[in-house]
């Protein structure tokens, strides 16, 4: 299976697709995070309506956060278990070939 990187200008290092969605989501997490923070701390004033709204949009953020995390773990789980059956099977690919006579 070929491996998909995205192209970065001036020679910078290249990050496999994977690796760029994980880091995206989590500062995607982490900015929600802080914003919901911040608008908890702004809103203390606010109407009900607007407390409502940001407890509701908080509640949401929680569990976007755990679907990220959710998706790390799952994703980390399924590619640990096809590189363990691709050695698995290399093991097994090696212990047939037979090496030449001496």
């Amino acid at each position: 299976m070929q491996q998909v990187v995205h192209s970065k200008p001036s020679g910078q290092e290249q990050k496999p697709v994977g690796e760029n969605v994980m880091k995206e989501l989590k500062d995607l997490r982490d900015e929600l995070s802080r914003t919901a923070h911040e608008i908890r701390m702004k809103s203390k004033g606010a109407s009900a309506e607007v407390r409502d709204t940001g407890r509701d949009l908080e509640r949401q953020v929680q569990r976007f956060s755990a679907q990220v995390d959710a998706a790390a773990k799952d994703t980390a789980e399924d590619l640990r278990r096809v590189g363990k059956d691709l050695r698995a099977r290399f093991q097994q690919l090696a212990s047939q070939i037979v090496g030449p006579s001496s």
